[in-house]
């Protein structure tokens, strides 16, 4: 209970008591050994929370493993055991076990389910879990248990097949499932010949599988929560047609409520339209001529009498089931008319409201909601996107919990990375990170008004570069495609221009407890080029804090490392394509003479000579501009500075070196360079490495920038 105090200067005036409802939620999901996941960890707020990920990283299994435990009416080919539940990483399947164990977080003892499934639990916390689990059947269990040594045990796990396992939902198993360790005490380490099963499973373990009854699992289930899930691949037009669409299920619900006069009223309307389309001429003539043609048929004496008689139905029930949704504007509108967008809005918004609509309803026996949403964004354009999940309207105090999963940039820009997680794919199966971890709430509010719908492609993407200018921004990724023939999407990096917000404020981001990717920050030391310049000596000293903080930084984050330039950005882009900045100031300069100077400057050793002159170039295309005239005039032979090509070393090392990518570069420089070479090489699949095709290429063109940046990577 708590007391409201409304007080003047001197005096309470007024005094309220009222009740805090405490409302259970999901605050977490373990995943072992099922699909992808080998260990994953999704925690959860209540409200709405998004899962993203780049496609086939894991969201749906997610779904699926959350309607392994809940969903009772999910269909039995979803739930069925096959080999493919198990993950490809492990070695071989026999004998390890599958768990997905839902932690539900402010249980409520006064709510009998609740307060079973927290005894259950044996947790202090008001917290308890229901688990799946796929395991070897008691018949396998006792046989491994049995086995004495390494070789018998090996033996037993060859012949298991999948019908040696089953499938068990439990309640009160609260241990980290996570944990290396708890998994060795509940399987043992069968690679090593210690096998853990045992007949009669471990309570302290495994939880408690429950009785029939008062204390059974179903009882649990059927009255802690109920949830809709709507798939990504949704045929939101079908589902509205059938029986028991969102619109039906609110409609009976609101069947009950209806006052007896109104009732009334409806029956006397509908009996009253019954008998004026009974009174129409035309009907009375038609009845009396089928009345005359029987009688013409079989005589008097073996004719019925009829009539013809409207028997529009004036049970409630009835008319409410024959509503349709239209349009107040439209008269021809109709769901299999209109749009698939369309449809989808409003196909949502009836699931959004559908939970306050059924949850009296006897089938409804749950005070708690969860809407599992695949791909809310599907057939919807940006700005329905980020308008539907700002405008969900959903009250967490009324027991509603949506699980959205999404790879939107524009719904990843609107949500809030404390309601996040983010799933990568890896070798080893996807990671599961949590974008808010160790951060402030300040630094948390900070970043999630920064991430626009441009800038939090940084969370889909396999990595990050960031940069500081619209000249980096514009330029980096051309040159990256002409150069290597291949596209910073291909290697699934994001350049990401920050402008003026801060290196620090979004590199914090990335970290071990965060997320897991690698991230350049690539920025100049602009470096004086003129000594007499006040503002560049300023600038040189706030390039040298910038990069004694990040390196700082990089001695204990793996994930993060600065690349520094020299002088400025423009002053770096001189060496090596000084013929496509002559072209540019062709371009901005009118007087030969002007022109002729400039370009010979160019062409000094001097960067005070050089670098004035692409400075100036610069301010008098503007920065911006700038880069967009210099992106147009670049071809394939241009040249990248070193420091960019190692931050793209640092970021893409990986996917540089798989195969199909890096002969793909090799290709770009055949063709470039006219390597005959290379060419009929990549051409005959010769099975070579990386390092001994490289060693082909002539030394003088070992500088060239394919060479360069594969000679990086391999040397790495």
């Amino acid at each position: 209970m708590v007391i409201v105090k409304y007080m003047t200067e001197n005096q309470v005036i007024e005094k309220k008591e009222f009740k805090l409802e405490v409302v259970m939620y999901l605050k977490e999901v373990q995943i072992r050994n099922y699909k992808n996941f080998l260990k994953a960890r999704f925690l959860f707020q209540k409200g709405v929370n998004v899962v993203i990920g780049e496609n086939d990283s894991g969201k749906t299994n997610l779904m699926q493993a959350i309607r392994l435990v809940l969903d009772k009416r999910m269909d039995w080919r979803d739930k069925e055991i096959s080999e493919k539940m198990f993950p490809d990483m492990l070695d071989d399947w026999r004998g390890h076990i599958i768990i997905i164990s839902l932690r539900f977080a402010e249980l409520d003892e006064n709510k009998e389910e609740e307060a079973i499934l927290k005894y259950l639990s044996g947790n202090q916390n008001k917290e308890g879990a229901l688990t799946w689990f796929c395991l070897p059947d008691s018949r396998m269990r006792k046989e491994l248990s049995e086995c004495r040594n390494q070789g018998e045990l090996c033996e037993c796990l060859k012949k298991i097949t999948i019908n040696n396992y089953t499938s068990i939902i439990t309640c009160g198993a609260y241990v980290d499932f996570l944990d290396d360790e708890i998994y060795e005490k509940m399987v043992g380490k069968l690679e090593s010949g210690i096998c853990a099963f045992t007949e009669k499973l471990n309570e302290s373990f495994y939880g408690c599988e429950g009785k029939t009854g008062f204390n059974g699992i179903d009882f649990i289930r059927n009255k802690l929560v109920d949830f809709t899930y709507i798939s990504a691949l949704r045929d939101a037009v079908n589902d509205m047609k059938q029986q028991y669409n969102p619109l039906m299920t609110m409609l009976r619900q609101i069947e009950t409520k209806i006052s007896p006069s109104d009732k009334e009223k409806v029956e006397n309307l509908i009996g009253s339209v019954n008998d004026t389309i009974a009174g129409v001429e035309e009907v009375k003539k038609l009845s009396e001529g089928i009345n005359n043609k029987i009688l013409e048929s079989v005589g008097n004496t073996y004719a019925p009498d009829i009539m013809l008689r409207s028997e529009v139905s004036g049970d409630i029930k009835d008319i409410f089931r024959k509503l349709k949704i239209k349009s107040k504007q439209n008269k021809e509108f109709d769901l299999d008319t209109i749009g698939l967008g369309s449809t989808n809005i409003i196909y949502i918004a009836l699931k959004l409201m559908e939970y306050s609509y059924v949850k009296e309803l006897e089938e409804i026996q749950s005070k708690y909601f969860i809407l599992l949403f695949e791909e809310p964004e599907a057939h919807l354009h940006k700005h329905i996107q980020m308008a539907l999940f700002e405008k969900t309207g959903i009250d967490v105090n009324e027991g509603i919990q949506v699980l959205m999963t999404t790879h939107s940039d524009n719904i990843s820009a609107s949500s809030k990375i404390s309601r996040m997680n983010i799933i990568s794919k890896g070798n080893k199966g996807s990671r599961v990170m949590q974008p808010y971890t160790g951060l402030t709430a300040e630094e948390i509010m900070h970043i999630e008004r920064y991430l626009d719908v441009k800038r939090s492609e940084l969370l889909f993407s396999k990595s990050v570069i960031l940069v500081e200018g619209d000249a980096e921004e514009i330029l980096i990724p051309v040159m990256v495609k002409k150069c290597l023939g291949i596209s910073l999407d291909e290697l699934g990096v994001s350049l990401i221009n920050i402008g003026s917000v801060g290196f620090s404020n979004i590199y914090k981001l990335f970290h071990d407890t965060r997320i897991c990717k690698k991230c350049a920050i690539v920025s100049d030391l602009d470096t004086p080029i003129d000594s007499s310049d006040s503002g560049q000596k300023i600038a040189y000293e706030r390039g040298k804090e910038r990069k004694e903080k990040v390196e700082c930084e990089s001695k204990t984050n793996p994930w993060i490392r600065g690349f520094f330039g020299q002088y400025t950005f423009e002053v770096e882009m001189v060496r090596g394509n000084e013929e496509y900045i002559d072209k540019l100031i062709d371009k901005t300069y009118k007087n030969d003479e002007t022109k002729s100077k400039k370009k010979n400057a160019l062409r000094d050793s001097n960067v005070e000579k050089y670098g004035d002159i692409a400075l100036k170039l610069a301010n008098a295309n503007k920065k911006g501009w700038n880069a967009v005239m210099l992106a147009e005039i670049l071809d394939e032979k241009c040249s990248i500075p070193d420091y960019i090509l190692d931050s793209l070393c640092f970021v893409a090392m990986d996917e540089m070196l798989e195969k199909r990518n890096y002969l793909k570069m090799l290709r770009s420089y055949g063709v470039q360079y006219n390597d005959v070479n290379i060419l009929t090489l990549i051409a005959s699949e010769q099975d070579k490495t990386l390092k001994d095709i490289l060693e082909l290429i002539p030394i003088e063109n070992r500088d060239k920038t394919v060479p360069r940046v594969l000679f990086k990577a391999v040397s790495k």
